[in-house]
């Protein structure tokens, strides 16, 4: 039972320190805003960040109580969709606050040659999303 108790005790501190960190990220690096003035949208960052803040709720509860949702396939391939637009523009405007993409683009030679990197990792993670949808036994956990 002390056990069970301590292990509670660490995933609860663990959940914590994860939760602080995203709110970190989101805060100093104002994440939501540039997300809001990427997307042409400057009234909505309360609105990102609340879809930031349920998202992340919503993976750690489906670690804790794996749950799932019932519902015609058209409302996940939507749901899918719009998931996807949101991590893209997400990391769009992480790339935006950090300048990994200029930065890296220059100092490996690749300027000529990053329309085509966009387009390969567009297509890499359209190829992996359409995938994991259609063949979810190559992306299942193994039994414990």
């Amino acid at each position: 039972m002390i056990a069970l108790a301590a292990a509670a005790l660490a995933a609860f501190a663990e959940g914590l320190a994860v939760g602080s960190g995203l709110a970190a990220l989101v805060v100093l690096l104002a994440v939501a805003v540039r997300l809001a003035r990427i997307t042409g949208t400057p009234g909505w960052s309360r609105a990102y960040e609340w879809a930031l803040v349920l998202g992340s709720a919503a993976a750690a509860s489906y670690e804790v109580w794996p749950w799932s949702l019932h519902g015609p396939r058209v409302g996940a391939a939507a749901l899918g969709l719009g998931m996807g637009l949101f991590i893209g523009l997400l990391a769009a405007s992480l790339a935006e606050v950090v300048a990994v993409v200029p930065l890296a683009s220059r100092r490996l030679g690749l300027v000529a040659y990053m329309p085509r990197l966009v387009l390969a990792v567009a297509l890499g993670k359209t190829l992996g999303a359409v995938l994991w949808l259609l063949v979810p036994s190559l992306f299942s956990r193994p039994p414990a």
